[in-house]
């Protein structure tokens, strides 16, 4: 069962990329390309799938640099949309 997804980013996840102030350029470019190589074959394997409140049904799994990449998965169509990114450290996100 070697299914390749396809990867996108939403506009909201790409400004929330570059408003990551703790690194430079370089960094975020290999954390964008990174996600395309680890979420395009069996993007659930290593995530957390959110349960409850409003992320309700998203996956989050860490990537590289200590970011947590927020994403949804369409099975039937193959697609991964990467809905959010913040820093590990951000606990600010996700107490509200």
């Amino acid at each position: 069962m070697n299914k390749t997804y396809n990867v996108y980013w939403s506009q909201t996840a790409l400004n929330e990329l570059a408003g990551i102030l703790a690194y430079p350029l370089e960094v975020k470019e290999r954390i964008y390309m990174d996600s395309f190589t680890r979420l395009a074959f069996q993007p659930t394997l290593t995530a957390k799938q959110i349960l409850s409140g409003f992320l309700s049904g998203y996956w989050a799994r860490l990537g590289l640099y200590q970011v947590i990449l927020v994403f949804e998965v369409n099975e039937d169509e193959s697609v991964v949309w990467i809905d959010g990114i913040k820093h590990k450290r951000e606990n600010i996100y996700w107490n509200k």
